[in-house]
């Protein structure tokens, strides 16, 4: 299956559906369906957050469309400013959860074999399939994230100051 690395916690708003638009440098040709969200095993935005996978395929979406990324997507990307180049927004639609597989990522789209098994995109199953793998710390942070996944549609702005 096709799949693409992201960062933490963009991988997890995708794959939860938080985040509808992703933008990057590249143009894609669409659709693609069932792209496999990886979150990256090095985070490199933001220290390793607590409640969050790193080094694991963690759901599917479908990349529907591909356009010059404009001011009028930022919200949906979850960027306050526009970027720096000249970049794309990549549509995303149908999020879904699946249970977590180990992946060994690559700069740009890789394939793995692995059939992915999906699972309900809700706060009880993240609890059940994906907090047992995820990276461990204060547990007060924990709960902030999942509150942040699954119940106030801004709190992502506050905790990660987007």
């Amino acid at each position: 299956m096709k799949c693409l690395s992201f960062q933490e916690p963009f991988a997890t708003f995708i794959a939860t559906g938080q985040k509808t638009i992703e933008c990057r440098s590249r143009k894609v040709k669409t659709p693609i369906e069932n792209l496999v969200v990886c979150a990256s095993k090095t985070a490199r935005m933001y220290d390793n957050i607590p409640g969050l996978l790193y080094g694991y395929a963690i759901g599917l979406v479908d990349v529907v469309d591909c356009v010059p990324f404009a001011h009028a997507h930022r919200r949906q990307a979850m960027m306050s400013e526009l970027p720096d180049i000249d970049s794309y927004a990549w549509i995303l639609e149908n999020p879904r959860m699946i249970k977590p597989f180990p992946v060994h990522a690559s700069a740009g789209f890789f394939y793995d074999e692995t059939e992915p098994i999906l699972v309900e995109t809700s706060e009880s199953s993240y609890r059940e399939h994906m907090l047992s793998l995820a990276y461990r710390g204060d547990r007060d942070q924990e709960e902030d994230v999942i509150e942040s996944l699954f119940g106030d549609p801004d709190l992502p702005w506050q905790i990660f100051d987007l």
